[in-house]
C-alpha cells in the first residue's frame, strides 16, 4: 500500500493511489489535539495544497460523517477530498488518514489561550456568519452534526482571509475536544467522550459562543469546568459569555438566540437564514434557574436550585439516597421551590425503590440516577459519577477501553437500563429516542451473555460502527470493514507462531456485529465447552466468512487453523477415516480454502456414516461381551456346549472326507 516518494525528510505513503502523505513533513499549525497533521500532495493536481490528519490509533473516527462530507463543495466547510486506511511507518501499523485542502489563511486562533485578531463588525456577516450558516445548513441536510465548533478549529480558507470555514470534525468522537465553555449546559456536564453526536442546535450554541470570542479577539473567560457550568445554570449562557462586553447592536439578537440555554427556544439554521435575509425575530430573554430562599444541604454544602443539586447528587450517591428516602428532598421541592410536579415524581421513584426486591443497593443507585434526571431533564445520564448522553455511551466505552480505563460503571449503567430511565423522563416524545431505547435493550441482552461473541466486546462494536477491531491479532491493521478481517488474520498467521485460537473474544464480537448474515449457530458452537464443537465452530465461522465475502488464498490462516483441528479430527471414531483426514488436511491448507477444509472436517454424510458404524460396532461388542459374561457366569452348560461343538466338528470332518473321496473317484476315471 505504501509506495515510496521523497518529500523533505521522509518517504511518502499513498492513499488510494492518488494522495501522497509525508510522515517526515509534519504541520503542527494544522494539527488538532488528537490528530497530527502532515503535508499531502495530489498526484493528479500537484499544484494544489493539501494536508492530512492522522487519526489517533484505536479511536472510533466518524466514518459516517466522512462519507457524507467527502467531496462536498461548501463555502463554509474545510474541503475534505479523501479518507482511508494507510500503512504508517512512524507507528509501524496502519492508521486512518483524512486529507483536506489546505486553508491558505491559517487557523483563526492558534491555541486555546492565545489572543488573535478580532473580527470587525463590518466583516462579521460576510466573512463569518454567512459561510458558517451555509455549512451548518449543508450538514443538517446531510443528516450529520459538526460538534467541534470553536475558534481553534476555524480557518481562513483564502490567503486574503475573506472567508472563514469549519475545520475537522471526523477524527475524534463528537464533542471530545470541545472546551466546556463552547458547549451547551447539558453536553458540557458530560465526560468529553460521552457527549454524543447531539443535534443541530448544539452546533448553533457552539457557533454562538465562538462568535463571542471572535468579536472579542481573545479567549472566553477561563475557569474550572464546574464553575462555568454552575454560572451558566444560575445566570444564563449569554450573561456568562458576553457579560459587560461591548457587542455590536446588530448581532445582539443573534447571540441571544444562539446562546439560549433552552434547546427548544434556541435559534436553528432557519432562524439564522431569516436573520441574514433581514427579518428580525422576537428577542429572547435569558431564563434563569429558580432559586430557593432556603438551600438544600448535601455533602457539607448548600444548593439553592434543582439543577445545581442534581450535579451534587451525582458526586454523592450514598448521601443523596438517604436524603431522598427520608423525604427531605420532596419536602424542599414543595416548600422552597414550589415544584410540586417534580416532588410527586420523586416521591413515586422513592417508593418504587423502597418496595423493590431484597437487593436494595442497585435499586437505590437507580433511584438517585432517576431523581437527578427529574431535577434536571436537560442533563445527561448521570450514574455514580458517570455523565454521558445516551448516544455518547458507545464512544465513551470505546475511548475508555482504548485508554485502559475502568469501564465497570459504564457497563453497570447499561445493564441497569439508565438510558431507558433517561428516555422515560423526557418531556416530549422523540422517535429517535424510541429507536435508541430499543437498541439499548439489545445491548443489555449482549452484556448479560458471557459467552464468546457477546459481552462488552459485542456492545463496543454494536455501538461504534467505525470502531476498528482491537484484537491483539489485528489491532495494527486498523480493521473497520469486515472484508479486511480475514486478510489481516492471514497476515498475523504469517508473522508469528500463534498458539492460541485465531478467534478471540474481540474477533468473534466484531464478526457478530459487522456480518450482514446469521452467525448465531457458529457462535453457539464456538462457545461450546467441548474442544470438538468449539474447534468446529471456529472453523465454520471463518469458512462462512470466506464464502460470503468471496475471499481466497488464506494459506497462512489455513495452516494456523489446521493446527487447531486435532479435537475435531479425533471426534471421528473410524481410525481409517481419521488417517484419511490427516492426509487431506495439509493438501487443502496448501490451497488456502477454509471452505473446503470445513467441508472435509464437518461433512454431514461422513459424520452420519461414522456414527452409524460406531453404533453397530458398539452393539456387536456389547453382544459378544454379554456372551462371554454368560459363559463365565455359568449361565450356559459347559458340557452341553462341548457336545454341540464336537458334533459340529464331526459333521465338518465327514463332509471333508466325502469331498476328498468323490474327488479321487472322479480323477481315477481319467487314468
Amino acid at each position: 500500500m505504501a509506495n515510496e516518494q521523497q518529500k523533505g525528510s521522509g518517504a511518502a505513503v499513498v492513499l488510494r493511489e492518488r494522495f501522497s502523505i509525508f510522515p517526515g513533513s509534519p504541520l503542527p499549525d494544522l494539527a488538532s489535539p488528537s490528530a497530527q497533521a502532515f503535508i499531502a500532495e495530489d498526484r493528479r493536481e500537484p499544484g494544489r495544497q493539501f494536508f492530512a490528519l492522522i487519526v489517533r490509533p484505536g479511536y472510533p473516527a466518524r466514518v459516517n460523517v466522512m462519507r457524507a462530507l467527502k467531496g462536498n463543495d461548501c463555502a463554509g466547510l474545510l474541503p475534505m477530498v479523501e479518507w482511508g486506511v494507510v500503512d504508517w511507518p512512524p507507528a509501524s501499523r496502519k492508521v486512518m488518514a483524512v486529507v483536506y485542502e489546505r486553508p491558505l489563511g491559517g487557523r483563526v486562533q492558534a491555541t486555546p489561550t492565545s489572543e488573535f485578531r478580532r473580527i470587525e463588525e463590518g466583516d462579521l456577516v460576510r466573512k463569518v456568519i454567512t459561510p458558517i450558516t451555509a455549512a451548518l445548513k449543508v450538514m443538517r441536510n446531510l443528516g450529520v452534526t459538526h460538534r467541534a465548533i470553536r475558534p481553534t478549529n476555524l480557518y481562513w480558507m483564502t490567503a486574503e482571509r475573506d472567508r472563514m470555514v469549519l475545520g475537522d470534525c471526523v477524527t475524534v468522537p463528537p464533542g471530545l475536544e470541545q472546551p466546556v465553555v463552547y458547549e451547551p449546559v447539558g453536553s458540557g456536564m458530560c465526560q468529553p467522550a460521552g457527549r454524543g453526536a447531539g443535534n443541530y442546535v448544539d452546533d448553533s450554541y457552539s457557533f454562538g459562543a465562538s462568535l463571542v470570542a471572535l468579536l472579542r479577539g481573545r479567549p472566553l473567560r477561563q475557569a474550572d469546568d464546574e464553575v462555568i457550568i454552575r454560572q451558566k445554570i444560575l445566570q444564563g449562557s449569554y450573561q456568562v459569555l458576553v457579560g459587560e462586553d461591548r457587542v455590536p447592536v446588530q448581532v445582539i439578537e443573534v447571540l441571544r438566540g444562539l446562546l439560549c440555554d433552552d434547546p427548544e427556544d434556541r435559534w436553528s439554521i432557519e432562524s439564522l437564514d431569516l436573520w441574514l435575509a433581514g427579518r428580525r425575530l422576537t428577542p429572547l430573554l435569558t431564563k434563569t434557574e429558580k432559586r430557593a430562599a432556603r438551600g438544600f444541604a448535601l455533602g457539607g454544602k448548600e444548593y439553592a436550585s434543582a439543577r445545581e443539586l442534581a450535579i451534587a447528587m451525582n458526586r454523592n450517591f450514598e448521601t443523596a439516597a438517604q436524603a431522598i428516602i427520608d423525604g427531605r428532598l420532596e419536602l424542599w421541592l414543595r416548600r422552597s421551590l414550589d415544584q410540586n410536579e417534580k416532588a410527586s415524581a420523586i416521591s413515586n421513584i422513592m417508593h418504587f425503590a423502597v418496595a423493590a426486591a431484597a437487593e436494595k443497593r442497585p435499586a437505590f443507585d437507580m433511584m438517585v440516577a432517576r431523581v437527578c434526571m427529574v431535577l434536571d431533564n436537560q442533563a445527561p445520564i448521570r450514574y455514580k459519577g458517570l455523565a454521558a448522553m445516551p448516544d455518547g455511551l458507545g464512544s465513551l466505552l470505546a475511548v475508555t477501553l482504548v485508554a485502559g480505563g475502568d469501564i465497570k460503571i459504564i457497563v453497570e449503567a447499561m445493564v441497569r437500563e439508565a438510558a431507558k430511565a433517561w428516555f422515560e423522563t423526557r418531556d416530549t416524545y422523540s422517535p429517535d429516542n424510541s429507536m435508541m431505547e430499543g437498541n439499548f435493550r439489545e445491548q443489555k441482552a449482549f452484556l448479560e451473555r458471557v459467552s464468546i461473541g457477546n459481552g462488552v466486546e459485542r456492545v463496543l462494536y454494536e455501538l461504534n460502527d467505525s470502531m476498528p477491531c482491537i484484537s491483539p491479532y489485528v489491532v495494527n491493521d486498523y480493521v473497520i470493514d469486515i472484508r479486511d478481517l480475514l486478510p489481516a488474520l492471514n497476515a498475523a498467521a504469517a508473522k508469528a507462531d500463534n498458539k492460541g485460537w485465531p478467534i478471540d473474544r474481540h474477533i468473534a464480537a466484531f464478526i457478530a456485529a459487522r456480518a450482514q448474515f446469521d452467525v448465531e449457530r457458529q457462535l453457539i458452537d464456538l462457545a461450546d465447552p467441548s474442544a470438538e464443537r468449539s474447534s468446529l465452530g471456529m472453523l465454520n465461522m471463518l469458512a462462512l466468512l470466506q464464502w460470503r465475502l468471496g475471499q481466497g488464498g488464506l494459506y497462512s490462516l489455513g495452516g494456523w487453523i489446521g493446527a487447531m483441528l486435532g479435537p475435531a479430527v479425533n471426534s471421528y471414531h473410524n481410525r481409517e477415516h481419521r488417517r484419511v483426514l490427516e492426509k487431506e488436511i495439509p493438501r487443502i491448507i496448501r490451497e488456502g480454502s477454509l471452505i473446503d477444509l470445513a467441508r472435509l472436517i464437518d461433512n454431514p454424510e461422513e459424520r452420519m456414516k461414522d456414527q452409524q458404524g460406531f453404533a453397530q460396532a458398539r452393539y456387536d461388542w456389547i453382544d459378544a461381551n454379554r456372551e462371554v459374561q454368560s459363559i463365565e457366569g455359568g449361565d450356559i452348560d459347559a458340557n452341553a456346549e462341548t457336545v454341540r461343538t464336537a458334533r459340529q466338528l464331526a459333521a465338518l470332518v465327514s463332509v471333508t472326507i466325502s469331498l476328498v473321496t468323490v474327488s479321487l473317484l472322479a480323477i481315477s476315471r481319467f487314468f
